[in-house]
């Protein structure tokens, strides 16, 4: 990780958030608003301060804040009453580097939290030092100081939630909120290298999956320090914050084999370890000054005197922090310099040349049942990564100060039943510890509180959503994935099946039987075509029999690249999907009865009608998906469909796009102008130094690229906002023929694009820009149907493309508000064979098995087809 940031963009990100944080509290308080409902708040010596802070979230926020506390609950410098006793005591908030399960299970919470309505906000309160010159790494009390662990925890949080693209741009946005230098928040190596796994982990997950087994550690060199002539190493090895047992001769000076080093060893060997490891692991190794016995008891008596600390009897020589998920599975051997190690790197008295070597061997049957969580085969290993809503309010519940009355908790659950509502004992004990202890607000709270996301949600007869986080094609491993999927199996057998609307993410689908269609969406935002096929095939399979049922299965993961290219979230793709189902649906049932649609009886249904029915039992923010323009033409596309039809169901052929701005027209403006910049402004030009983008234009139909301005064989232009030049890209098909021929659903998508930091991967590429060498970057994106198009040329304004929110934008980058888009069609030549566009509303049976069996995860075993002909 760079910890380096430049002048100019420390500028820049510190104005844009201090003009957030002030916009918000005036300044006048210790609250600082690092996004509109994610908060910090260090308390420091000021009381009015600490005051006013509190007064600020109750006239703000109401009763839409929840606070994460993670000072010492025993002496916090507030009342819990003062928040009307909304915090969570994080009392196990590690003191050195957090770990990864710490870590994503806090996010998590904090995910579900604010998921749970738009006006919630999650406030973080932390002890702020007094000590100005407090060390970051404390060598006496093996601590690092708690600004440097909150600023990983919020830059985590920033990084897991798409608020940021990785962990160091929560980092470089903590240290301008607090005026810090980044450099002064890296306490140690393992703390850098606990920002690069919560970066691994998002991109990659573990690159291991398998227990190792720790046989030595060899150390080259020996640390000779404080006034004596040997070393007497004592060594300390836990995992998942469980101590591991190991030979007294490595723990216990006074063990007669405890080895003793001096300037003549060359190596300091601890050999036959046999440590079965998985997770997060702690490697400390001290030096003991000695004393034995008589020193041990000696501070103990000082300590029941209040006499000041002795020296300390142990001094950390090497401290080694790691998670076994991203080492190589099997044997290996791991070797770490002097700037690898924790207290070695900072040690004047340490020689440079000091490495450790860990040995790991593969751990066999019997070694993976010593390891705790592995006795599952390593279900439930990456739950705390991709985790579950349940595990977000089980991990809430846990720490809220607010003790449920027992009484109560009788009470909500008599009322359930007699009101038939499916509510679970932890959801009731958490509208007890929410509305604190009052029991008539529990009772409404009960009436409004979200489903779980991760349950079988049933929206109609014989059709359900269900919807897991999981990526890198491994099952998910949650409660309520369990729970689903036995009741799927118990109360649905044989009669269900799965469409799985992440089909890109796929898994083993033992668990449903393999019965899956796995459904690959075409491009970002499916297309109308598509969407029908798969309503049809719905319809189909729920006709065949009275019994059958359709699960629509989505990936609830929330991946902040997926964010960042505007993908549709799996939460959006069922309420989507379903909503055209619903109105496709009532819209057959209507000319099943009468025949035709003219002189409907009633209303139809439209796509919008059924997203909001669709809210009112799976929440879910139907505004916010409809800002999307793409989605929202999608939405009235397919009602028009619908109604009346295609408008046109020829092929058009694009031959020019132009990007411009309202002032433009579509000429370039005269080279005096001192108009503001009207060209986004993504990048700055490495040889020039100038400000703007380095355009390229991609154009996919029927999800299929066919055609990339990359692929042109010429270097993309970069263009400076002083040029104020208009981007006009002229298309070509692979023949050389003027303009690309378009059918169906289209995507047009400009992006910026930069070379790729990591060209290694690429051997004898060169300079060439190409598919394989750039870094892109979504300008914006226009989504369409061809049956819509007009006829010559298409004009476009800002609130018809789909734009990356400001938000998910580092400060500085933008797309001007008055950009247009122009696109200019030609007819369809006689020579192009006269393709034409048709989207079948009424489907046939065979059409739909078809479909079914094309989308089916489980291969057809071409023998059997032949005995079954």
């Amino acid at each position: 990780m760079n910890a380096s940031v430049s002048r100019r963009e420390t500028r820049g990100v510190r104005g844009f958030f201090k003009a957030l944080h002030e916009t918000f509290t005036g300044g006048s308080n210790n609250l600082i608003y690092v996004s509109k409902r994610f908060i910090i708040l260090p308390l420091g010596d000021d009381n009015h301060k600490n005051e006013e802070a509190i007064k600020h979230l109750q006239r703000e926020h109401g009763r839409h804040f929840l606070v994460w506390n993670l000072s010492d609950p025993d002496t916090r410098k507030f009342e819990t009453k003062d928040l009307e006793d909304q915090v969570l005591d994080v009392t196990n908030f590690p003191d050195y580097v957090p770990t990864l399960q710490f870590t994503f299970e806090t996010c998590n919470e904090i995910r579900y939290w604010l998921k749970q309505d738009p006006l919630n906000v999650a406030v973080v309160v932390y002890e702020e030092s007094s000590n100005k010159h407090e060390p970051k790494l404390d060598p006496v009390r093996m601590m690092i100081a708690s600004e440097s662990r909150v600023a990983y925890l919020v830059s985590a949080y920033l990084a897991y939630s798409g608020e940021t693209k990785s962990t160091q741009d929560g980092l470089d946005m903590f240290a301008s909120l607090r005026e810090l230098e980044v450099q002064s928040l890296i306490a140690c190596p393992s703390q850098l290298l606990y920002y690069r796994y919560i970066d691994d982990i998002r991109e990659g997950g573990f690159s291991n999956t398998e227990p190792l087994i720790l046989d030595c550690i060899f150390v080259h060199t020996i640390p000779l320090l404080g006034s004596s002539s040997v070393c007497r190493p004592v060594l300390e090895i836990t995992c998942n914050n469980k101590p591991i047992k190991l030979d007294e001769r490595y723990t216990d000076i006074r063990n007669p084999k405890h080895p003793v080093f001096n300037s003549q060893d060359e190596i300091m060997v601890f050999e036959a370890l046999g440590c079965a490891m998985w997770g997060d692991v702690v490697i400390t190794c001290y030096h003991h000054t000695g004393g034995g016995v008589v020193k041990e008891e000696a501070k103990k008596i000082d300590q029941r005197e209040g006499k000041p600390r002795r020296l300390p009897d142990r001094i950390p020589i090497f401290r080694i922090c790691f998670h076994v998920g991203f080492l190589q599975s099997g044997g290996q051997m791991q070797r770490l310099k002097k700037q690898d190690l924790d207290y070695a790197c900072d040690s004047s008295k340490i020689s440079r040349d000091l490495s450790v070597d860990l040995i790991f061997n593969k751990a066999t049957e019997e070694g993976k049942k010593k390891v705790d969580g592995m006795q599952d085969g390593g279900a439930g290993l990456e739950d705390f990564i991709f985790p579950s809503d349940y595990s977000g309010l089980s991990g809430i519940s846990q720490k809220h100060v607010v003790e449920p009355r027992n009484e109560y908790r009788y009470l909500l659950s008599q009322y359930v039943k007699y009101v038939k509502k499916d509510a679970r004992d932890s959801v009731m004990v958490w509208s007890l510890q929410r509305c604190n202890n009052r029991l008539d607000d529990a009772i409404d709270m009960l009436e409004h509180i979200p489903t779980l996301q991760d349950e079988l949600v049933k929206i109609e007869d014989r059709l359900y959503i269900m919807g897991f986080p999981w990526k890198h094609g491994r099952r998910p491993a949650n409660k309520g994935m369990s729970n689903a999927t036995n009741t799927l199996r118990d109360e649905m057998s044989g009669k269900f099946l799965v469409w799985n609307l992440s089909g890109e993410d796929k898994f083993d689908y033992a668990d449903f039987d393999n019965q899956v269609l796995s459904c690959e969406f075409q491009g970002i935002i499916p297309g109308i075509a598509y969407i029908i096929k798969l309503c049809h095939t719905m319809r189909y399979w729920r006709s065949v029999d009275e019994r059958h049922s359709v699960v629509i299965l989505v990936n609830e993961i929330e991946d902040g690249a997926s964010l960042r290219s505007m993908a549709l979230s799996g939460k959006a793709r069922a309420a989507l999907i379903y909503a055209c189902f619903a109105a496709l649906d009532d819209f057959l049932e209507d000319f099943r009865m009468f025949g035709s649609t003219t002189g409907n009886r009633r209303k139809n249904k439209s796509v919008i009608d059924c997203l909001q029915d669709y809210s009112k039992i799976r929440p879910t923010d139907v505004d916010e998906m409809l800002s999307t323009p793409s989605i929202l033409r999608l939405v009235n596309e397919f009602d028009v469909t619908l109604k009346s039809g295609l408008q046109q169901t020829g092929a058009m052929v694009l031959v020019r796009v132009v990007i411009r701005t309202g002032e433009d027209q579509g000429v370039r403006q005269g080279a005096n102008s001192h108009s503001p910049a009207r060209i986004p402004i993504f990048g700055e030009d490495s040889e020039t130094g100038m400000i703007g983008c380095r355009p390229i234009l991609e154009v996919c139909s029927e999800g299929q690229l066919v055609y990339s301005s990359l692929n042109d064989g010429q270097v993309p232009r970069f263009l400076g906002k002083e040029e104020e030049e208009v981007m006009v890209f002229q298309l070509r098909g692979k023949e050389g023929t003027a303009g690309v021929m378009l059918l169906g659903d289209v995507t047009i998508t400009c992006y910026h694009v930069e070379k790729s930091s990591d060209t290694s991967a690429f051997p004898g590429l060169g300079d060439d820009w190409s598919q394989d060498t750039v870094y892109k970057e979504v300008i914006f994106r226009y989504c369409g149907h061809t049956g819509f198009f007009p006829s010559s040329c298409l004009q476009l304004s800002k609130k018809d493309l789909d734009i990356i929110p400001a938000n998910l934008l580092p400060p500085g980058k933008f797309v001007p508000d008055d950009i247009a888009v122009d696109m200019m069609f030609s007819p369809q030549s006689t020579e192009e064979g006269g393709y034409h566009c048709e989207i079948g509303l009424l489907s046939k049976p065979e059409t739909c098995l078809e479909d079914l069996g094309a989308l089916h995860d489980v291969l057809a075993d071409d023998k059997k087809i032949e005995e079954l002909e």
